[in-house]
């Protein structure tokens, strides 16, 4: 009777030398553990999430109606993250949002769905100013990079006398999303929508901040200069922007990429100022206007000597003219004078100051001993810092400065860039199971099945042999057979002829 196949595989594996014996027996123990943890895993329902950063009192709210309706939840990030399982989470959001949960803003007009008798006045006015509070955090928080919001009025009452009546004013406190912020525009959109909802409100007198407590609204009515600053601040940064950006792609293209790192400052003159300015020249004298008068007038004289002709009556008169003349001229003169208007530019370079960080060289050490890192030569850190001044435009009269250093590049991990990761993973965990289990079994048949079905087989390796060899081969072959069995081989060969036989024979008689 043959032996049982499980009896021929405890004798092969019995026969196998003592480090297959080891390496059979940690491919087992690994697939068993490799096994266990992905059965142990798919067993768990994966959880992703449901609501993320709630405020404390809208997680309770939120855990509370899970626990009423069973469905099962975690709690992340010091309870203010809310996961459920992947397969649920829709329709949980669906549910919630038909319950009115989780409302973060506050509530809104729905306050008056539900109308009470014997309210009072005082009560009506609070629950509307609750809901005009409700309803702008709500629409200021669908912003996308707002995540809530709240709102806090001050509605004074209506005065008869206007010198009387107090100004309505607003405060507005946004929470951002993680690396997330709002530009002036934004905020000033916020401003202009809040100012829009409540009559009687203005833009100066609203007021918005973050959850830093930053404040990011600016009152240009009481300070020119603030309402400035966000402009000054966005041109300062685009300027140091561009001159980073020109010297890192030099940088770049002579050591590598990421073995160089500069940073620009740029001190600038953001001063309006505009110079009017009179200069006389006393030398220099010009007419400007000149006036000539002229008049001439004379005198008639008719008359004759004394005497006693005169007298006698005789005809001897004298008719006599005497001219007159009289000129005046008048110049007046002009001293000249130059009127100069100078406009300061605005945002001018006072001057600029850069730092340029190298790495320093790793060489790797001889004989498998450790590599170091070699800084640079003061030759190369030089010629990197005139490479540096032409390109950024530095200018030595103006005071501007540079600094090229040296030394090792340490790489850090960044927090929110493994936060996204971990939550980008969370999409993927299903399709990661699928893929260790194909990776298992894969293993699995070819170092553990494989080798054992080989091995039942009695497979041996077979190395193939040139043709030379398998010619030695066969010549060995033949020279250990008896002369006989020789001699027919080689008649069946055809490699000799029966009469070449009978000649040999003859020969050695």
């Amino acid at each position: 009777m043959s032996d049982s196949p499980y009896t021929n595989i405890v004798e092969n594996i019995r026969n196998w030398p003592p480090s297959r014996k080891l390496a059979l027996a940690l491919i087992v123990l690994l697939s068993i553990l490799l096994f266990s943890v992905i059965i142990f895993q798919s067993s768990r329902a994966d959880y992703r999430p449901l609501y993320v950063d709630l405020p404390q009192e809208e997680a309770a709210s939120v855990t509370s109606w899970l626990r009423e309706e069973g469905v099962p939840y975690q709690l992340q990030n010091n309870g203010r993250s809310i996961y459920v399982p992947i397969n649920m989470v829709h329709e949980t959001r669906l549910n919630l949002a038909g319950a009115g949960l989780p409302q973060q803003t506050g509530i809104g007009f729905e306050i008056f769905d539900k109308q009470n008798f014997g309210v009072t006045q005082f009560t009506q006015k609070i629950n509307y100013q609750r809901a005009l509070q409700g309803e702008l955090a709500r629409t200021i928080a669908s912003i996308d990079s707002v995540t809530s919001a709240r709102v806090h009025l001050v509605l004074p009452e209506q005065r008869l006398v206007q010198a009387q009546q107090e100004q309505a004013k607003a405060s507005v406190i946004v929470n951002l999303a993680a690396g997330r912020s709002l530009d002036p525009g934004q905020t000033q959109g916020i401003i202009h929508l809040v100012a829009g909802s409540i009559a009687g409100l203005k833009d100066n007198q609203i007021t918005v901040i973050d959850s830093n407590g930053n404040v990011l609204s600016r009152n240009s009515s009481s300070d020119p200069a603030m309402a400035m600053l966000p402009d000054t601040l966005k041109f300062k940064n685009t300027l140091e922007t561009r001159l980073e950006t020109r010297a890192q792609s030099l940088l770049d293209r002579a050591l590598g990429q990421g073995n160089a790192i500069v940073r620009v400052t740029a001190d600038l003159d953001f001063t309006r100022e505009a110079l009017t300015s009179e200069e006389y020249d006393p030398d220099s004298l010009v007419p400007r206007s000149e006036q000539v008068t002229k008049s001439q007038s004379g005198e008639r004289r008719i008359g004759g000597a004394p005497g006693v002709e005169a007298n006698l009556g005789q005809n001897n008169l004298i008719d006599d003219f005497i001219p007159s003349t009289q000129s005046s001229e008048v110049t007046n003169y002009e001293i000249s004078k130059t009127v100069r208007q100078i406009n300061s530019e605005v945002g001018k370079v006072r001057n600029l100051s850069a730092a340029v960080l190298v790495a320093e060289k790793y060489e790797p050490g001889v004989d498998g001993a450790a590599g170091s890192h070699v800084p640079m030569t003061e030759a190369e850190l030089d010629s990197i810092q005139r490479m540096m001044i032409h390109a950024i435009g530095l200018e030595a009269d103006r005071g501007d400065r540079i600094e090229v250093v040296s030394m090792p590049f340490h790489s850090e991990g960044m927090e929110m860039a493994g936060a996204e990761l971990h939550g980008n993973l969370n999409d993927f965990i299903p399709w990661i199971k699928y893929l260790l289990l194909l990776v298992s079994a894969l293993l699995l048949y070819l170092f553990l099945i494989r080798p054992i079905i080989k091995t039942l087989k009695g497979e041996s390796v077979q190395y193939n042999k040139t043709v030379y060899e398998l010619e030695d081969d066969y010549n060995q072959e033949k020279k250990a057979l008896d002369a006989p069995t020789r001699l027919r081989l080689e008649l069946a060969e055809n490699s000799v002829t029966p009469t070449q036989v009978i000649k040999t024979w003859l020969k050695e008689g």
